[in-house]
């Protein structure tokens, strides 16, 4: 149980900005109710939004089985669920809770309540220096991405768990004057599975930073140290502690026009295969620049770190209807979640990209990832690549269609290649200014080595939700 107590006081130059309203149907079912309401709602001292959503769905394959072993359902489902949103001078707080209540008429036996909790909160401590950041999220994750896991709460395919992740973050930001600014942070992060207790780790976080100030232009210099100890639960059959540090130094120099040039040299700890690591034990070098103005900022940087060669890049771009941001960077993380048997240490080289177009009513996203991942002491390799896009056109002032498509291909432990489709178009009419209905139209599938986790499902949603 999360427990998060809240202060709701009157303060001068509150608002609900940055405050959201999401809502049980997700994007795709959302006709522009949970923006409405916020924008009705303006001048309050805070913003308390509890919904009611009525959902049924009619699906081929409830439980995502290969085509001789489908079952096909009708899910119903009551979904009450609140926003609580304050936004004043040194406090800001966002909790989103929602319990979904499952009704499988064709098998009693599948009816479920599942519970999903979002809350953070951000306090000021003392004015302009210390702060406090506070984050709770309850969720249902896949058990493992051998087996058939989908997008949808309703399908019951047996391989989800509940997940609980908490997060403290205590930090304090100083103005050094003509040495710069500063920022120390502590930070402690646990994650408690319902089912895989071995997956459970705690992680505690420290690190100081320090920035040049403009004034020192054309000159500019950036020290960073960080230490990060992640711990597995004690029932883990490999409780080995795991260390992430990284120490560095970077100087920078403006040579012309918006154009820095930057030079990198640091230590960072070297987990090994057996098991062991050497803190602070490796060094290495990275050099690259950055180029920014209004509208795109452009970093790169090329080193010779423990593992290899070494690459990161960074590109962001806003322009009149057109957004974009591409980022490739590698990395050393420990991963504890539903791709690994064991939490383990991974050589990490992602890359990102999204690109947005907007134009009147009519919004069109593409998203594409490649993670790839090399484990250190199990020596196995793991990759992950996909991409999704979505169409969001408002066609009348208060209906809109969403068409989205996504496909991604995974090897899971077992060196079993899967690749996984999935379409999906709804159509949403906000019918007032509390309450919208849609319906979805979906398929996935899932294509795989392995007969046994192949699957094709067809299904029909029909929502409304009321805003109170």
């Amino acid at each position: 149980m999360v427990v998060l107590i809240v202060s709701i006081q009157p303060a001068v130059g509150q608002s609900l900005d940055g405050c959201g309203l999401p809502l049980p149907g997700g994007a795709d079912r959302d006709s522009g109710l949970g923006e409405r309401t916020i924008q009705n709602r303006q001048g309050q001292r805070f913003l308390l939004a509890p919904s009611l959503t009525a959902r049924h769905t009619t699906t081929d394959n409830v439980a995502l089985t290969p085509d001789g072993e489908k079952e096909s359902s009708n899910v119903s489902e009551i979904v009450p669920a609140f926003t609580f949103c304050q936004n004043r001078p040194g406090l800001r707080t966002q909790i989103d809770y929602r319990a979904e209540l499952l009704y499988y008429s064709d098998d009693t036996n599948r009816n479920d309540v599942r519970h999903q909790l979002n809350a953070s909160n951000t306090a000021e401590l003392a004015d302009n220096t210390a702060f406090l950041d506070l984050d709770a999220q309850f969720d249902q994750r896949p058990l493992s991405v051998s087996e058939a896991f989908g997008g949808n709460r309703g399908l019951d395919t047996g391989n989800t768990e509940d997940v609980l992740d908490l997060r403290a973050s205590p930090y304090i930001n100083q103005d050094l004057g003509p040495a710069g600014s500063m920022q120390a942070r502590y930070a402690f992060e646990t994650t408690d599975h319902e089912e895989r207790k071995d997956r459970d780790t705690d992680r505690h976080i420290g690190s100081v930073r320090l920035a040049s100030p403009a004034a020192a232009d054309p000159v500019s210099w950036l020290g960073s140290i960080r230490s990060e100890r992640i711990e597995r639960d004690e029932s883990s059959a490999s409780d080995e502690t795991s260390y992430l540090d990284n120490a560095f130094v970077e100087l920078g120099y403006r040579v012309r026009g918006r154009l820095t040039l930057t030079a990198r040299s640091g230590l960072e700890t070297e987990n090994l295969p057996d098991g062991g690591y050497d803190r602070f034990g490796s060094e290495y070098w990275e050099a690259g620049g950055r180029w920014s103005n209004d509208r795109t900022r452009i970093e790169a940087r090329f080193g010779k770190r423990f593992f290899d060669d070494t690459y990161f890049a960074a590109i962001n771009h806003r322009a009149g209807r057109i957004t974009g941001n591409l980022s490739y960077q590698e990395v050393q993380d420990v991963r504890a979640d539903e791709d690994n048997p064991e939490p383990d240490v991974a050589l990490s080289k992602r890359l990102n990209a999204s690109a947005s177009y907007e134009k009147g009513r009519s919004t069109v996203t593409v998203n594409v990832f490649d993670d790839r991942a090399d484990f250190i002491r199990s020596g196995e390799e793991r990759d992950r690549i996909g991409v999704d896009t979505r169409w969001r056109w408002q066609f009348q002032p208060r209906t809109t269609l969403t068409p989205s498509l996504d496909w991604q291909q995974l090897d899971d432990r077992n060196g079993i290649d899967n690749d996984i489709y999935g379409a999906r178009i709804s159509l949403t009419r906000l019918l007032s200014p509390e309450m919208q209905a849609g319906v979805t139209l979906r398929r996935e599938e899932r294509d795989s080595d392995d007969p046994s986790v192949e699957y094709r499902e067809n299904a029909i949603t029909l929502e409304i939700t009321r805003v109170f």
